[in-house]
C-alpha cells in the first residue's frame, strides 16, 4: 500500500472543496480516489489531459508557471499542511488519559460525553455480545476500546524539542588506520 502525503491525497482526490456526492461525480468508482487533470483545453477544445500543479488547477502549459497561480497553490497547500497541527494532534495523543473515558463509578461515558483531546486519541471501538456469566443466560456488551500508539507519539514530541537525539554509529574495520595514513600523507606532501 502507498501512503500519500496531504498534497498527493489533495490531487487524487480532485477539485479542492468540490461535492462530488451528487450523481453526476465525475468518478464513477467510489473505492478509488479521483485522479485530477488539468482544467485547460488543448487546441481542438478537448482537456488538457496534463496533471496540474501541486495544489493547483493548471498545468505549466496552461499558467501553472505563472508567479500568481503558483503563490495561490502554495497558500492552498500550506492551508492544508500546518505543522502547528500536526504537533498539537501528536501532543492530544502523547497526554491522554483513558481514564477520563469513566465516570466516578467505573461506567464508561456515552461518546458524546468523551473530551475532545481523548477522542481524538481513540483508534477504534469495538462492542461484542457476550454471555459473560454463562448461569444467568444474559449476553453483555463488552467494549475494547483501541488507543493510538502513545509511546509514540512521546518520541515524535521529544525529537521535535530535541530533547531526544538518535545517535547511528557505524564501524568500519581498519577505518581508523586509514585515515592516520592518509593524514600523515597529506602533511609530508
Amino acid at each position: 500500500m502507498r501512503i500519500l502525503d496531504p498534497a498527493q491525497q489533495m490531487h487524487a482526490q480532485g477539485d479542492y472543496g468540490r461535492d462530488f456526492s451528487s450523481s453526476d461525480s465525475p468518478n464513477m468508482n467510489p473505492g478509488k480516489p479521483e485522479r485530477r487533470w488539468c482544467t485547460g483545453k488543448n487546441k481542438q477544445g478537448n482537456p488538457c489531459g496534463r496533471p496540474p500543479i501541486r495544489g493547483g488547477f493548471v498545468c505549466p502549459k496552461h499558467g501553472g508557471g505563472l508567479p500568481r497561480v503558483r503563490a495561490k497553490a502554495q497558500e492552498r497547500l500550506n492551508d492544508l499542511i500546518d505543522p502547528d497541527r500536526a504537533l498539537r494532534e501528536a501532543a492530544r495523543l502523547a497526554f491522554s488519559d483513558v481514564r477520563q473515558l469513566f465516570d466516578a463509578d467505573g461506567r464508561m461515558l456515552a461518546v458524546k460525553d468523551w473530551p475532545d483531546d481523548l477522542a481524538a486519541a481513540i483508534g477504534g471501538i469495538e462492542v461484542l455480545k457476550r454471555n459473560i456469566d454463562s448461569k444467568d443466560g444474559k449476553t453483555e456488551d463488552v467494549i475494547k476500546v483501541k488507543v493510538w500508539d502513545k509511546p509514540k507519539n512521546i518520541e515524535f514530541l521529544l525529537k521535535h524539542l530535541g530533547l531526544l537525539v538518535e545517535r547511528h554509529e557505524v564501524a568500519i574495520g581498519g577505518l581508523d588506520a586509514r585515515i592516520r595514513t592518509a593524514r600523515d600523507r597529506a602533511s609530508a606532501g
